[in-house]
C-alpha cells in the first residue's frame, strides 16, 4: 500500500511538468527556408494557454490576420479570453470563424481573426486562452499563422504570407512516458510481493 502511496504522489508531482507542447512553423507559402516562429500550448486549469512567438525577422500579421487551428472541442467566441498582443492586454473585438481555407495548408477547423490594435500592423507575440479545451482536443497539432516579414518595430513589410506547422500526431508527452515507467515499475514490485 505504501508503493501505491509513493506512485500515486509522484504522479501527481509530475503533473505541472508536462502540460506542455510546443510546435514550429516551418512552412510558408513564400518559400523561406527559416523557421517563421513558435506556438506554445500550455495545459492551464479549464484549458489550453496558446502563445504564439515569431522569429526574428518576422511578425504575425495585423489587423485582421488568421490564427487557425484544429481541435475537436466544440469553441464559439466565448471560449477565447485573455487575449494578449504584443504583451499588452486586448480590449479589441475579434472573430472565430469555423472551417477555414488557408492558402495550401487545407481547411482548419476555427480561426481567431479580426485582432486590430491602432498603429499595430504587426506583433512578435499573441497569446490567449481556449477554455473547455484540453491539449488532447488539439492532437495532432495543427496551426497555420498570417505572418509578414517584420520591418521596424511593430510594422510588416508588405511581403505576407501564411505559416504552418507539419501536422504530425505528437511524441508522447513527459507525463506519459513517466506514467508508462512508473506503472511498470509499480507491476515489477507487485509482482516481487506475491513471489
Amino acid at each position: 500500500m505504501k508503493r501505491l502511496h509513493l506512485f500515486l504522489m509522484l504522479l501527481a508531482f509530475a503533473v505541472p511538468f508536462a502540460a506542455a507542447d510546443t510546435i514550429q512553423l516551418t512552412q510558408n507559402n513564400l518559400g523561406i527556408s527559416q523557421t517563421i516562429g513558435s506556438v506554445t500550448l500550455t495545459a492551464q486549469n479549464g484549458g489550453v494557454e496558446v502563445t504564439l512567438t515569431a522569429n526574428s525577422g518576422f511578425a504575425f500579421k495585423m489587423p485582421g490576420g488568421d490564427i487557425a487551428f484544429n481541435t475537436s472541442a466544440g469553441l464559439s467566441a466565448g471560449n477565447i479570453s485573455n487575449v494578449m498582443v504584443g504583451g499588452s492586454a486586448y480590449t479589441g473585438s475579434f472573430d472565430l470563424e469555423s472551417s477555414k481555407n488557408i492558402s495550401q495548408f487545407g481547411r482548419l477547423t476555427y480561426d481567431l481573426t479580426g485582432l486590430k490594435v491602432h498603429g499595430i500592423n504587426g506583433a512578435t507575440t499573441i497569446s490567449f486562452f481556449i477554455s473547455n479545451a484540453t491539449l488532447a482536443q488539439l492532437q495532432p497539432y495543427k496551426f497555420a499563422v498570417h505572418f509578414c516579414t517584420a520591418g521596424t518595430g511593430s510594422v510588416c513589410s508588405n511581403n505576407t504570407g501564411f505559416a504552418s506547422n507539419v501536422s504530425t500526431v505528437p511524441e508522447p508527452g513527459t507525463l506519459s512516458l513517466l506514467g508508462t515507467g512508473l506503472a511498470g515499475l509499480a507491476g515489477v514490485f507487485r509482482r516481487r510481493l506475491r513471489s
